[in-house]
């Protein structure tokens, strides 16, 4: 009697089960002085308690983050996402992240992305000064190279649109008092009439002009360095309510 041979046994392959997760952290920044927002940043910490709202495919979900200022979440594939955070004493800032395009990867089938999100503490009534906001000579018109900080701030105002601001402009001590009030006014009207022309609501701008009367640096005006005068010329705001 012939026995046939025994059917080779197929191995089946177990089924990659794919993944991919988020690691979001909220943090704060750590001020040299922390009473004082023009202090040098010397780090980020976790900002516990903050709220971060999750928006995808139509739908909404709000998470608490914990002592470690982090929140977990598994994503779906070809996703955007978008996240804001939010915290009493703080402003709201956002981001995003995108599964598009994302393979899938055999060699990985567990890939691991992480975001950040860093609130900035309201310092009420504290002037904040704006970095790379420079005018030409007697000029107030704004620069080129001072729009994306502008930009920057008006989407600030956007995504916390229960605040008031106020937008300073300060002089050098160069020429008279009554010409440089005058200069101050037109370029603090400028930096608000920029913000408004990005959709932000002339309600929430007050613009002033200080002339030299609050100098950065309380230097003798005929000693003073071109990095002093630099330093006094300025454009600022903050936040009034």
């Amino acid at each position: 009697k012939v026995v046939p041979p025994e059917p080779p046994v197929v191995e089946i392959p177990e089924e990659i089960e794919y993944k991919l997760l988020l690691e979001g952290y909220v943090l704060e920044k750590i001020y040299n002085n922390p009473t004082d927002p023009n202090s040098k940043v010397l780090g980020r910490k976790p900002l516990p308690g903050s709220e971060v709202a999750i928006q995808f495919n139509k739908q909404k979900e709000t998470v608490t983050v914990g002592e470690d200022g982090m929140f977990r979440l598994e994503l779906e594939e070809n996703t955007d996402y978008s996240f804001l955070a939010s915290r009493e004493n703080y402003l709201n800032n956002d981001a995003a992240f995108s599964t598009v395009g994302i393979g899938r990867d055999p060699n990985n089938p567990v890939q691991t992305f992480e975001i950040e999100i860093v609130l900035d503490k309201i310092f009420l009534d504290k002037e904040i000064t704006l970095e790379n906001i420079y005018y030409d000579f007697d000029k107030w018109d704004i620069r080129a190279d001072a729009q994306p900080t502008l930009n920057d701030l008006a989407r600030n105002l956007a995504l916390n649109p229960d605040i008031r601001i106020q937008m300073g402009s300060h002089t050098d001590c160069r020429g008279n008092n009554r010409y440089n009030e005058d200069l101050s006014q037109k370029r603090a009207q400028s930096a608000v009439d920029y913000l408004i022309s990005k959709g932000i609501d002339p309600a929430r701008l007050v613009a002033r002009g200080y002339g030299e009367s609050q100098p950065e640096v309380d230097c003798l005006c005929a000693r003073c360095t071109e990095d002093e005068h630099q330093a006094n010329r300025r454009t600022t705001f903050k936040i009034i309510e």
